[in-house]
């Protein structure tokens, strides 16, 4: 089969490698979409470190199980993954919190992917519910979007949210973050610097979008009366965007640093000045078995436009171009297909 393999930093190839074989309890996945995700970027540039080269990429994908060694999964069934193989019994687990667990495997990350004709689902992974299993009638073009809303989602979760947000980045995390706001009924403003992106923005609700400059800046001041209650940064959170964030929310307000940050970036504080402003700082990464199932839901209630967000595909033996399209930005997301 054809398979992307992540070799090691800025070093990415097509190869051909064997058809996974089954063990007890596993099951074979063949591909019909994966998308490409901001990590696998960031991993390529050498910007994160949570990836263990070689690996075949891959974990926002939709598939159909053509062979099954367990006894609770059957050939012919539509799914995705929760892409977090952890042991399912320590605190963490038990707390659904399995991103902090100390065994955690990331598909796409340390073991093989998505970015592959087929893909083996180990036992482990489908003993712990990380195999979701969906209706024939959802489309694979929405399928792969279920793993990056159910990030999304646990980050609304978590958000501390009044009456207004902005969102820097219009790119397929911006603009899922873009409908959630306005389904909570928040005023919402969306920065992004590519005139395409602001009018998915516009598209699929956002109140008004911003290119970035100190006009538009002084433009939301105006007509937020001082700044927005709340900012998620769902792009790179460079020096640019943590200054960003800072300029456009108010004082009292709360900032969600979503996105990747590059290896090394750091948030520097005063702490004077950071008691008496009242910022509320936070991080969110990653989902909940919880906010995964959330996900699901709202992708069965058709909740959610996933049609202007899937924008290119290119087959696996294309690739390399694939990653080289999701790079420079064009459209919004970029996936693959056999």
């Amino acid at each position: 089969m054809k398979a992307i393999v992540f070799e090691k930093i800025q070093q990415l190839s097509v190869q051909d490698k064997p058809i996974p074989t089954l063990n007890d309890g596993d099951v074979l996945i063949q591909m019909l979409l994966c998308g490409i995700c901001a990590s696998d970027l960031a991993a390529l540039r050498g910007d994160i470190s949570d990836y263990t080269p070689p690996v075949v990429m891959g974990h926002e994908l939709a598939g159909v199980i053509v062979e099954s060694q367990h006894p609770d999964i059957k050939i012919g069934e539509r799914v995705t993954v929760n892409p977090m193989l952890s042991c399912g019994a320590c605190i963490h687990c038990q707390n659904d919190q399995d991103k902090y667990c100390r065994t955690i495997e990331g598909i796409g990350h340390d073991i093989d992917g998505g970015y592959a004709q087929y893909m083996r689902m180990p036992k482990h992974g489908v003993d712990t519910g990380k195999l979701i299993r969906v209706p024939d009638t959802i489309p694979p073009e929405e399928l792969l979007f279920l793993e990056p809303l159910g990030c999304c989602l646990y980050a609304m979760q978590e958000t501390i949210f009044q009456n207004s947000v902005a969102i820097l980045g219009a790119g397929p995390i911006g603009l899922m973050f873009t409908q959630l706001t306005k389904r909570a009924g928040l005023a919402t403003y969306v920065f992004d610097p590519l005139p395409h992106r602001r009018t998915i923005a516009e598209t699929v609700g956002a109140d008004a979008t911003f290119n970035i400059s100190p006009d538009n800046v002084a433009h939301l001041h105006e007509i937020t009366h001082g700044g927005v209650d709340t900012v998620i940064s769902a792009t790179t959170n460079n020096k640019s965007a943590i200054n960003l964030s800072y300029q456009i929310v108010r004082k009292g307000g709360c900032i969600n640093f979503f996105g990747l940050a590059p290896e090394g970036e750091e948030l520097c504080i005063n702490l004077e000045q950071f008691h008496y402003d009242g910022y509320k700082l936070m991080a969110s990464w990653a989902f909940t078995r919880a906010s995964l199932e959330e996900s699901r839901q709202l992708i069965l209630q058709n909740a959610i436009n996933f049609k202007p967000l899937l924008t290119h595909q290119f087959p696996i033996i294309q690739g390399l171009k694939a990653f080289d399209n999701a790079i420079a930005q064009h459209g919004i997301k970029t996936a693959l297909h056999p």
